[in-house]
C-alpha cells in the first residue's frame, strides 16, 4: 500500500470508527479494478461536512456547500464528499440544489458513467449497482441511467465521454453515442475553462485520437467553445489523426490540433488564447507551430542550424521539427535521425547564451570606456555567435579584443 492509499485508508477507518460509513469511490475505484496505481483517492460517506471537519484536525472547506472536504492526512489531500442526490440543472453545468442522502447507492446514481460509479470499502468489497465492471471488463462508456439526461444536467459529461475514450482506450456505447447526438447543442454552455482542463487531461492519454474522431464525425467543433467562435467552420483532418498517437509532448499535441483545425500560422496565439492558456504557454505553443511551418526541416547546413538553435533554445526546435515530421508523414528514423543531428550540434556549441560568457556587459564597457547601452546587447550576442560557432575561445581577453574591434567598426 503506497502512501497515497495508506492515507485513504486512515481517513476511511477513522470515519467508520465514528460509525459512519466510508467508501472509495469513482477513478480510484476504475482504476484499481484496471490494475492501475490511482493518482489521487475519492472517499464518500454518510457523515455531513461539518462532522467530517469535526473528525480530522487538518481540513480545507474545497466545495462544502456540495459537500466535499479535504481531508489533510499524513500530508496527502483526501477528498471526502457526503452522499448525495442532485436536482435542477438549469445552466447544463451544475446542479440547482444538492440534497445530503443516507444512501450509497442514492449517491452513485447522481454519477456520470458507470466506470465511475463503483465503490468500494476497507475490507475491498466491491458495490456495483450500475454494471460498471461489466463495463470495465467489456471496455465500453457507458453513463448511469439515460445518456440524454446525463448530458442534460451538465454538458461537460459528453467532453469526458471522449477524453475517457482516449484515456481507456474504450469504446463509446450505442447509447452515449446517439446521446452525444441529440446533446451536443448543449456544448454552447460550458465554460472554456472547463473543456481546457479535459483538453491536458486528453493530451496524457496514449492514444488521444481515440476522443478526436468523434469531435469531426459528429460535429461537434461547431458547438464547442472556443471552436463554435472561430471564423471559419473546422475542416476535415488534412493529416491521420493517429499522427498525435505518435508523440506525447502535450505543446507538440496542441501544435498539432492547430494543424488538423487549420489554424493560420500568423494567428497561433490568438487561437490558442482562446483557451484561456497561460500566457506562457500560448507563446510557447505558437513558436513551435509557427517554426514548424515556416522551417524547411531537416536541417542540413550546421552553421546556420546553430544560430537558429542558438537564437530560438533547443527545445522549441526538438518541438518543431516533431510537429514537422508528423504534418509531413516523416518515418521514425527520419525523425530520430534528425533530433541526433540538432543534439549533435547543440552539445558541440561552447556556450548557449551570453551569460555563458567570459565577460559581462561591464566588463566590455570598462574596457571599450563607454557608458552601457543598447549596444553593449548587441556586442555581447555578436560574441555569443562567434563563441557558438568556433570563430573565438571564451576567454576573457578574446572576448574584450573582439568586443572592442566590434564596437570600432559600429562606430
Amino acid at each position: 500500500m503506497n502512501h497515497s492509499a495508506r492515507a485513504c485508508d486512515q481517513v476511511m477507518a477513522r470515519l467508520e470508527a465514528a460509525g459512519y460509513q466510508a467508501y472509495q469511490v469513482g477513478g480510484c475505484v476504475r482504476d484499481r479494478l484496471l490494475g492501475k496505481e490511482p493518482e489521487d483517492y475519492d472517499v464518500t460517506t454518510d457523515a455531513r461536512p461539518e462532522q467530517i471537519q469535526s473528525l480530522f484536525p487538518k481540513t480545507v472547506a474545497t466545495g462544502i456547500a456540495h459537500g466535499t472536504v479535504t481531508v489533510l492526512q499524513d500530508r496527502v489531500a483526501v477528498e471526502v464528499t457526503t452522499f448525495r442526490k442532485e436536482t435542477g440543472y438549469s445552466d447544463h453545468r451544475r446542479p440547482d440544489q444538492v440534497i445530503f442522502v443516507s444512501h450509497l447507492n442514492q449517491d452513485l446514481a447522481r454519477r456520470d458513467f458507470t466506470i465511475n460509479a463503483i465503490a468500494m470499502d476497507r475490507r475491498g468489497n466491491i458495490f456495483d449497482p450500475f454494471g460498471g465492471r461489466k463495463d470495465l471488463t467489456e471496455k465500453v462508456i457507458r453513463t448511469v441511467g439515460p445518456a440524454t439526461d446525463r448530458f442534460a444536467e451538465d454538458a461537460l459529461r459528453m467532453v469526458r465521454a471522449l477524453r475517457f475514450s482516449a484515456q481507456l482506450k474504450f469504446r463509446l456505447a450505442e447509447s452515449t453515442l446517439t446521446a452525444l447526438c441529440q446533446q451536443k447543442t448543449l456544448l454552447q454552455y460550458l465554460p472554456v475553462e472547463r473543456i481546457t482542463q479535459e483538453w491536458e487531461k486528453w493530451w496524457k492519454a496514449e492514444e488521444p485520437s481515440r476522443g478526436l474522431q468523434w469531435l469531426w464525425e459528429l460535429d461537434l467543433f461547431a458547438h464547442l467553445p472556443p471552436f463554435l467562435n472561430w471564423p471559419q467552420p473546422i475542416p476535415p483532418p488534412s493529416i491521420p489523426l493517429q499522427r498525435v498517437d505518435q508523440v506525447r509532448d502535450r505543446r507538440v499535441r496542441w501544435s498539432l490540433l492547430l494543424y488538423l483545425c487549420r489554424v493560420p500560422s500568423e494567428e497561433a496565439k490568438s487561437y490558442l488564447a482562446g483557451f484561456r492558456l497561460p500566457s506562457k504557454e500560448v507563446r510557447k505553443i505558437a513558436l513551435i507551430y509557427q517554426l514548424a511551418l515556416a522551417e524547411r526541416f531537416p536541417w542540413t547546413d550546421s552553421t546556420a542550424g546553430k544560430k537558429k538553435l542558438l537564437r530560438m533554445g533547443l527545445e522549441p526546435v526538438q518541438a518543431a521539427l516533431t510537429t514537422a515530421s508528423k504534418i509531413g508523414g516523416w518515418s521514425r528514423r527520419e525523425e530520430e535521425t534528425s533530433l541526433a543531428e540538432l543534439c549533435k550540434w547543440y552539445q558541440e556549441m561552447p556556450v548557449h547564451s551570453s551569460r555563458e560568457l567570459a565577460v559581462n556587459g561591464r566588463q566590455l564597457s570598462k574596457a571599450v570606456g563607454r557608458t552601457p547601452g543598447p549596444w553593449t546587447g548587441r556586442v555581447l550576442r555578436s560574441l555569443t555567435e562567434a563563441v557558438a560557432l568556433g570563430e573565438i575561445p571564451n576567454r576573457q581577453d578574446a572576448l574584450i579584443q573582439e568586443g572592442c574591434r566590434l564596437v570600432q567598426s559600429d562606430s
